[in-house]
């Protein structure tokens, strides 16, 4: 018989995790108090873009293996595991905020929780947390802490292909019990401390987000150097100890995670009195890294005041359409306060809360079309389908900035584009050795 499992919480993470455990033969039941998303779910209609995930929602949604309701009562009646994941934003001082999980544990009071239910926590929360939540349950539910790791954009396919499944909790056999629902996957199984496991989450990403700062500070010093960051880095990744995942230089990081839980992390290590040089270190330099792609641009183009510059990229990542705390959203209050005139486009993002002065257009060579310069902010793999000449023909002066190096300066040089990335240096000396085998 398959296992009931009720998940409050739609967001990305909550949906993936819907539709991962349907495959993995579970009944699901998603809640959320959003009657808007709730309805586009029972459509088959996602809140978030992400890859792979609308036709397994369709046919969980007709086999009845996946359900969504905005009624909790509803949502917890049988289920033996209740998955909380609710989003926990960063306040101003860098703590979690905690509200949305605590009123979702309050609720569940209320609830008809079955005696042996399993409430499983797996928002990102700061350590302490999940055993304030137990205290809150004492005699209702047994608590776990089993953080998620999945990407916005590739969640289901992160969910179905976990490098590990973590789970913190203070008793074996419940430990034991929400592993199995994984079992399938054969992965990795970490048992562990509660605090272990919520810890194990945060600095996960918080590690992440210094690689990341790390190979822009790189990158930054390549090209004052003369020197390709690229190759690099690329250089550097191969060493096993290392690798080269997240050393890539660009804008920096965004998005709902990374600057959240550093942040989250920093206000845990400063209430204990503990040091948190690297951690604001690896904000500072992100925080500082947009900027410096403007200034890059400015200086190709003298001034910016009554530029025309095209954007290509909203989404902080490509393969999702989350704008939320998207650096390219940074970059573009930076270009009007230096009074130039953006005009965007993303083949995700078709509405927006912009800046004012800033227009989308409805494709990337109408974003470019009489554009002073183009300035590429996300990843999206169709950006390197344009031809340079097509950009060269529409960019009045020539000059394209690009933020993620997607290009290759060579092929813009010979269409007579002025080229720039990121740790790129400004007349890179080209090398015809080949690498010996």
């Amino acid at each position: 018989m398959p296992k009931n499992i009720c998940i409050v919480g739609t967001g990305y993470v909550g949906m993936a995790s819907a539709i991962g455990l349907a495959e993995l033969g579970c009944r699901v039941v998603g809640y959320d108090i959003m009657t808007e998303r709730i309805a586009g779910l029972r459509a088959g209609i996602t809140p978030y873009r992400e890859a792979g995930i609308d036709e397994p929602l369709r046919r969980h949604l007709a086999t009845g293996m996946v359900s969504f309701v905005t009624d909790l009562h509803a949502a917890v009646a049988g289920a033996r595991f209740v998955i909380l994941t609710v989003g926990t934003p960063s306040k101003q001082d860098g703590s979690a905020d905690l509200s949305s999980l605590h009123a979702a544990v309050n609720a569940l009071l209320a609830a008809p929780l079955a005696p042996s239910t399993i409430v499983a926590v797996r928002s990102t929360v700061p350590p302490g947390t999940t055993e304030e939540l137990a205290r809150v349950l004492d005699g209702r539910a047994r608590v776990i802490y089993a953080p998620e790791f999945l990407r916005e954009g590739s969640a289901l396919h992160d969910f179905l292909h976990p490098d590990r499944i973590v789970v913190g909790s203070e008793s074996i056999d419940t430990a034991t019990a929400y592993a199995a629902l994984f079992e399938s996957l054969e992965a990795p199984v970490l048992l562990t401390s509660i605090r272990n496991a919520e810890l194990i989450k945060g600095v996960s990403n918080a590690f992440l987000a210094l690689k990341i700062s790390f190979a822009n500070e790189i990158a930054n010093l390549c090209g004052e150097v003369g020197a390709d960051a690229a190759e690099v880095l690329r250089g550097v990744g191969y060493d096993r100890r290392i690798g080269s995942a997240f050393l890539a230089p660009g804008i920096g990081f965004g998005g709902p995670c990374f600057e959240k839980d550093v942040r989250s992390l920093r206000h845990v290590a400063r209430s204990f009195g503990m040091g948190y040089e690297l951690l604001s270190a690896t904000l500072r330099i992100n925080n500082a890294q947009p900027k410096r792609i403007v200034d890059t641009l400015e200086r190709e183009l003298g001034s910016l005041r009554g530029m025309t510059v095209a954007v290509w990229g909203l989404a902080f990542k490509a393969g999702t359409d989350d704008v939320r705390d998207s650096l390219a959203l940074r970059v573009l209050a930076d270009l009007v306060e230096r009074g130039a005139r953006p005009v965007a486009y993303d083949p995700a993002v078709r509405t927006a809360m912009l800046p004012e002065g800033c227009r989308i257009a409805p494709s990337a060579l109408d974003a470019a079309n009489n554009a002073d310069a183009l300035l590429v902010l996300t990843e999206w793999p169709s950006f390197r389908e344009v031809e340079p000449a097509a950009l060269a023909m529409r960019l009045r002066r020539g000059v394209v900035v690009d933020g993620r190096n997607l290009f290759d300066p060579e092929r813009f040089a010979a269409a007579g584009l002025r080229y720039r990335g990121v740790g790129r240096s400004l007349d890179p000396v080209q090398s015809d050795l080949a690498v010996a085998g």
